[in-house]
């Protein structure tokens, strides 16, 4: 119930903008605001459902911060 809930708002929300975006370039305003929508609606889903996503942050434990310990540990801290 939960998931028809939150895909109904988003579409409402959707629907919303989808009216907003006006003037020269909307088709792809709307393209990039509808990719928006769907991966906030993605990342949601995956929070209600408890299972793994991806997500940008990823990229940061995966790489930054290990990165960011390496260059502490070689500066003596």
């Amino acid at each position: 119930m939960k998931i028809a809930v939150t895909l109904a708002l988003y579409v409402l929300a959707y629907l919303w903008g989808w009216t907003k975006l006006r003037g020269q370039g909307r088709q792809l305003h709307r393209l990039w605001y509808g990719c928006i929508l769907a991966y906030c609606a993605y990342i949601n889903i995956c929070g209600i459902t408890r299972t793994p996503h991806i997500s940008l942050s990823i990229l940061y434990t995966a790489y930054f911060q290990p990165a960011g310990r390496a260059i502490i540990n070689w500066l003596g801290g």
